[in-house]
């Protein structure tokens, strides 16, 4: 039977990192490599395993640190997972992932507080040269995940973020900066913008992401992303355009038909707006979600 590890870095995660480890005891291995605590988690750490590293020195850049952590784990297959999250199936059910795949097992990732929330992810695979960490932020593997038994993991928030609330838009920003030719990156720092309503910056970068990618669900995810910017902006008919692009992409984006009837409705109590709503209301009854990036509670 195949060993396997799980690996993790962490830093100031006193007050979530027990529960995660906690829910991955059956591991053959667990490797834990610190970026500078300065609470409890070190001594946290120590009660679960012996192999607690020090000697990364953090780069505002977590495909390196997670690549450093990666090379300390000896198990056949990796599970990756962060202190604010915790394994929610029995270990069982990831060494039977494992045994099924080949390089990567695509994970369900569930939020644990706020609206309902699940992607897929790789966060299970072989311990290979061939597959390492990318991405300064917002990592992914350089492989693509096999969609392989009922591994499921659930993620929060932890405290810790509050310490540097903008990291990850601090490095997205030196990443868009440095390498004019990125793209996920372009995206992502989007999305920050977006989320902290700073709108303005968001939506030229969505412009550019949507030229350059080749990931149709993440585009797609883009331009639903670009319609709730121009609807916030009272610009309803370029958000109505946005919206459309996305459901060309994905008509079964059952989030984006949604909107579409929002958009169709246009806050009029006009009997004509109301009936194109309701139409976009039917569709989306049976739109399936089948390749869509994020599923959220509409």
């Amino acid at each position: 039977m195949a060993r396997i590890s799980v690996v993790m870095i962490v830093k100031n995660e006193a007050a979530v990192l027990g529960r995660c480890l906690d829910s991955v005891t059956e591991a053959d291995e667990i490797i834990i490599c610190d970026t500078g605590s300065t609470d409890g988690t070190l001594e946290i750490a120590r009660r679960y395993t012996e192999k607690v590293f020090t000697d990364y020195v953090w780069e505002d850049h977590f495909a390196k640190a997670r690549n450093h952590a990666l090379a300390k784990a000896t198990g056949d297959w990796v599970l990756s997972i962060d202190a604010d999250e915790f394994l929610t199936c029995p270990f069982s059910v990831v060494r039977e992932a494992a045994s099924r795949a080949f390089m990567a097992v695509n994970v369900k990732m569930t939020a644990e507080h706020g609206p309902p929330s699940t992607f897929w992810f790789p966060r299970l695979f072989l311990r290979s040269p061939n597959v390492l960490w990318e991405g300064a932020v917002h990592n992914h593997l350089s492989v693509l995940g096999e969609d392989v038994g009922a591994v499921t993991i659930t993620f929060g928030y932890s405290p810790a973020h509050e310490a540097d609330r903008f990291r990850s838009m601090r490095i997205l920003e030196k990443e868009v900066r440095e390498r004019p030719d990125c793209v996920r990156e372009r995206f992502y720092l989007a999305r920050e913008y977006f989320y902290r309503g700073m709108l303005d910056k968001a939506l030229p970068l969505l412009g550019q992401y949507v030229q350059q990618t080749r990931f149709l669900a993440e585009k797609a995810e883009a331009f639903l992303t670009m319609a709730r910017a121009y609807w916030q902006l009272r610009m309803p008919d370029d958000a109505r355009d946005a919206c459309v692009q996305a459901l060309i992409i994905d008509p079964h984006f059952k989030e984006a038909v949604l909107f579409m009837a929002t958009l169709a409705g246009d806050g009029s109590d006009n009997p004509r707006w109301q009936r194109n709503a309701d139409q976009w209301k039917r569709m989306a009854e049976s739109a399936d979600n089948g390749n869509v990036l994020f599923l959220r509670e509409a």
